[in-house]
């Protein structure tokens, strides 16, 4: 028996006072981490903050193994222990974890070669496997176990990247630990948790989950920005390997109440699609960094300024909001995880959803510049991959394209037959999925779709990207008919609503580049820090608004903040352009202002009768600048 609050309270008390502890010999024997350039913290910090909350963990979990064997066995011996699957399994992720934990200590102090880690990892996980923790997603056998061995490195190394800014990977790794509570809690096999008081110990995956997440927020006290104390590889390994093993589908979670090796191939892809998503923020950051890295051609285990957060500031947010950017879209994976549990007949368009979103923002943050790599500094044989390659085949478009449309795909058949894929429609769904995908794919690229450009796409090009989904269309039809002949779950229907589908989502995925930088700018013009001098447009047609995103986009002009428009229009004041209101001189010369702005004309047909009228309204106070607009020759220096 045991009371889950009172305990959670005290392994809370324990986490702040061993994190106070381990901070206070740091400061003492000087295991600070220095700043360095190509780190983001900038004043000396604590160190090994690892130590401060694993072994509040470490005995959490042997609390909760001993009652749960005493409760299922009466006695607590190794025999009962080995006899219990999940008992085994939770004694096997204990000891794994502390010789994770231990791997990582000594990487902090003697720094390690990232293959003596991999190897480490490796150990760990053939332990965990060993007591029966393996992926079960196909009948394969060496399949399952490279899965699971592949999944362990890929997420405990994710863990360790994302440990690169003030909380973040606490935060994340927290919320993933609730997430894996919510999904456990709709397993059947869960049973009714009354937290308010004395219960049996539920599944293990609930006490275990929520001991991680605890300790955790007790570390995250010290490490919200601005931090005093780093948890180190010491605690980033041994998170890393406790995320992954409560993660996956076992017998401490009851597999989630997903089935396995079932007859349905879709429902396979579930069993290893909820678990990704539980984890959405260290997947999707190490893919981030993966690919950037190996772009630009940088090791991916070295450091750097270049993570998903640092793009976030760099678009102006500050440290503390990117931080909490992050955590949203990990809270929101979780979401989107047990929808996927609760409506498994929705599962792959509810995922295919959110992984657009990934897609788009991943995209929109490589954009980002953080750290600048000379041509020159990129080894010879890398030079002509990155630049006829990756850029000119616009690998994210094109995989974003993919995910599309797989999922219009599987929508319309959903559409067309009624929310519920037979085994019939489903087999046709999944025979034409190579057909469509390469049929459009072809179309998009004979019909000019990847010739433009996502920030500057206007109405001019919506003719061009119709012109390439009516050929992808036709080719994947003519195709179907060709080669399936239409035969029992094909239906012409079907590829209708996928092209309607298709044609919206193919606007809007362009649209969204856009979307993202309205977003963003507004966001950074509406960054009210004093620093910045404000600037009232005169004019609220087309060349105000040339001018207004001319501020927002331009790096040269970023010391300038819009607060509004002056416009004459009666017709055009008390509206909004860019969110920005636009108001009649007179009144803006009547709020009161900290700092006098200046005033932009956006048009040379503005006379200066009306200027000089407004600087009378601001006793001539007002610095005037007016936008030209010419092109000249240009002359050699």
């Amino acid at each position: 028996m045991i009371n889950l609050p009172l305990y959670l309270a005290a392994t809370f008390a324990a986490a702040i006072l061993g994190t106070l502890v381990v901070r206070h010999l740091a400061s003492r024997f000087g295991w600070v981490a220095l700043p360095r350039p190509n780190r983001w913290h900038t004043q000396p910090t604590a160190l090994h903050g690892g130590v401060g909350f694993f072994p509040v963990f470490l005995a959490g979990g042997l609390f909760i193994l001993s009652r749960h064997v005493e409760a299922s066995h009466l006695l607590w011996t190794f025999t009962s222990i080995r006899s219990d699957a999940e008992a085994r399994l939770l004694a096997a992720l204990l000891v794994s974890a502390s010789f994770m934990f231990v791997v990582g200590l000594a990487d902090d102090l003697f720094h390690f070669r990232p293959f003596t880690k991999i190897l480490a990892q490796l150990i760990a996980t053939s332990l965990f496997l060993a007591a029966g923790g393996v992926f079960t997603l196909s009948p394969s056998l060496l399949f399952n176990l490279l899965l699971t061995y592949f999944w362990f490195i890929g997420i405990i190394n994710a863990v360790n990247l994302l440990d690169h800014m003030d909380g973040l990977s606490s935060g994340v790794v927290s919320l993933a630990a609730i997430n894996i509570t919510l999904l456990t809690l709709q397993s059947p096999a869960a049973g009714s948790v009354h937290f308010l008081s004395p219960t049996p110990i539920p599944l293990l995956a609930i006490p275990i989950a929520l001991t991680l997440a605890v300790v955790l927020c007790g570390f995250l006290i010290f490490n919200w920005s601005p931090a005093s104390i780093f948890m180190g590889d010491s605690g980033s390994l041994s998170i890393g390997f406790i995320l992954a093993a409560l993660a996956m589908p076992n017998y401490l979670n009851d597999r989630f109440g997903l089935s396995t090796m079932g007859t349905e191939i879709l429902g396979s892809v579930t069993t290893l699609l909820i678990p990704a998503l539980i984890l959405t923020i260290p997947i999707f950051d190490t893919t981030l960094v993966t690919i950037t890295r190996k772009w630009r051609a940088q090791k991916i285990s070295q450091g750097g300024r270049d993570h998903s957060s640092h793009r976030l500031v760099g678009l102006g947010f500050s440290e503390q909001r990117a931080v909490l950017i992050l955590c949203a879209f990990s809270a929101f994976g979780g979401v989107v995880a047990v929808m996927m549990q609760r409506l498994p007949s929705l599962a792959l368009p509810i995922f295919g959803g959110f992984l657009i979103v990934l897609i788009i923002s991943g995209v929109y943050l490589g954009h980002v510049k953080i750290q600048k790599i000379e041509t020159r500094d990129l080894p010879r044989d890398w030079t002509p991959i990155v630049a006829n390659l990756l850029y000119k085949l616009r690998t994210g478009e094109v995989i974003l394209d993919l995910v599309l449309i797989v999922i219009c795909f599987d929508a319309a058949y959903l559409l067309r037959f009624g929310g519920e894929l037979t085994p019939i429609t489903e087999r046709a769904f999944i025979a034409g999925v190579p057909v469509v995908v390469a049929g459009t794919l072809s179309g998009y690229f004979l019909g000019g779709v990847y010739r433009g450009d996502w920030h500057l796409l206007s109405v001019a090009d919506i003719p061009r990207l119709l012109k390439g989904l009516l050929i992808g269309v036709g080719i994947s039809a003519l195709t179907v008919i060709s080669i399936a002949q239409f035969r029992p779950g094909h239906s012409p229907a079907a590829l209708i609503i996928f092209a309607f589908l298709l044609f919206f989502s193919l606007v809007a995925s362009r649209l969204s580049f856009r979307f993202l930088d309205f977003l963003v700018q507004s966001q950074d013009n509406h960054n009210r820090d004093g620093n910045k001098t404000p600037v009232l447009i005169y004019g609220a047609g087309k060349g105000g608004k040339l001018l207004f995103e001319e501020v927002l986009f331009n790096s040269m002009l970023k010391d300038y903040w819009v607060v509004g428009f002056i416009d004459d229009d009666v017709n055009r004041q008390g509206r909004r352009l860019w969110r920005v209101p636009i108001l009649a001189g007179e009144k803006w010369a009547k709020i009161t202002r900290d700092q006098t702005p200046e005033l932009w004309v956006s048009s040379r047909f503005i006379p200066k009768e009306r200027v000089e009228r407004l600087l009378k309204l601001w006793e001539r106070k007002l610095v005037v600048r007016r936008l030209f607009l010419r092109i000249v020759p240009d002359s050699p220096e």
